[in-house]
Parts: structure tokens; C-alpha cells; sequence
């Protein structure tokens, strides 16, 4: 079974998928993502395809990728994404993604929207202060 992430590449959605996977329910995640391409998306791509679980990337900076993006899935969790500095308005994009999931008949759609500290943010984890 696959789960479709949007807004994935973050350490909170990151840490969220480690648990959902954890149990072999899934595996493939579609990962959904203004900057999938990141180093650390990349070591997680390694660390999922270690546990047998295929992570596939998608860069999805327009309504119009994840229009294309959301194409099949069925089951989706939303994370609100991390990129304060680089976006006006979160809820537009959540609201966006949920008519989406919606035009694709998605069954499942969930949405989480962690609190995340602007200073805490770093692509390696280890290099955060939390």
C-alpha cells in the first residue's frame, strides 16, 4: 500500500512517516515537496529503501505539480509546511490540497499542522538544538 505525504521533506513529517512505516503497512510513500531534493530527503530516501520501503519525490511548487502529484492516491496526511520565510498564507495551501484530494477521490486526507519553532529548523537533525 502507498502513502502519499505532502509537505514531507520536513523532520517533523520525516519523523511522522518513520512511525507510520514502522509496521509494514506501507511501502511506497510518495513524498510531496516544495524541496524534495534536499541532502537530508535524500538520507531518508536511503534509510526507508533499508527497510525495504520505496520513497518516491516529487517537487511540487505549483497547484498544478500537485494537481499532477496527487494522481492516484488514495490515502494522504498533509503536514503544514516549515518554509515560513518563502510563503504568504499556509491555509490556502492546505485548503488547495485538500480540493485536490477531493478532485481525486481521495479517501483518506489528513491533516497535520505541527507548531514549529523558525530557529530550530535545520536539514540535519543532528545540528538542531531540540
Amino acid at each position: 500500500m502507498e502513502l502519499v505525504v505532502v509537505n514531507g521533506a520536513s523532520n517533523i513529517a520525516k519523523s511522522v512517516v518513520r512511525g507510520l512505516t514502522a509496521q509494514g503497512a506501507y511501502k511506497k510513500v510518495r513524498l510531496l515537496d516544495f524541496r524534495p531534493f534536499k541532502t537530508s530527503v535524500y538520507a531518508f530516501q536511503r534509510e526507508m529503501a533499508a527497510k525495504g520501503i520505496t520513497v518516491e519525490k516529487h517537487q511540487t511548487n505549483s497547484g498544478s505539480s500537485l494537481d499532477i502529484a496527487l494522481e492516484g492516491a488514495s490515502k494522504v496526511v498533509y503536514f503544514t509546511h516549515n518554509y515560513t520565510s518563502m510563503t504568504s498564507d499556509k491555509n490556502s495551501f492546505l485548503v488547495g490540497t485538500a480540493k485536490l484530494a477531493k478532485k481525486h477521490g481521495v479517501s483518506n486526507f489528513t491533516a497535520v499542522c505541527p507548531v514549529e519553532h523558525d530557529m530550530v529548523y535545520s536539514e540535519n537533525i543532528e545540528k538542531s538544538w531540540i
